[in-house]
């Protein structure tokens, strides 16, 4: 399994929960596991088959660039961030 932190902009969809315990071994099948418990999740950050550029995916606390075949081992922690708009 792996934890995945909800930002509060996506709890509505999960009861407001700040993080769910899925399984999965892909960010695809990650987001699809949390979209069976969160319906609407997976529409809201998949964007015709792509993590949507809004957001930032980071794995175990670092930023990295992701898409939905990546691997993800058990145990590991994925923190979805939402950009953040100004100028």
């Amino acid at each position: 399994m792996a934890l995945v932190i909800i930002p509060a902009t996506l709890r509505d969809l999960c009861g407001g929960s700040p993080q769910l315990e899925v399984e999965g071994g892909t960010i695809g099948e990650l987001l699809r596991a949390l979209d069976a418990r969160c319906p609407g999740f997976f529409d809201r950050v998949v964007e015709e088959g792509r993590l949507r550029p809004e957001l930032a995916f980071a794995v175990n606390g670092e930023v990295i660039p992701l898409a939905l075949h990546d691997a993800v081992a058990p145990g590991t922690e994925i923190t979805i961030v939402p950009a953040i708009g100004g100028g």
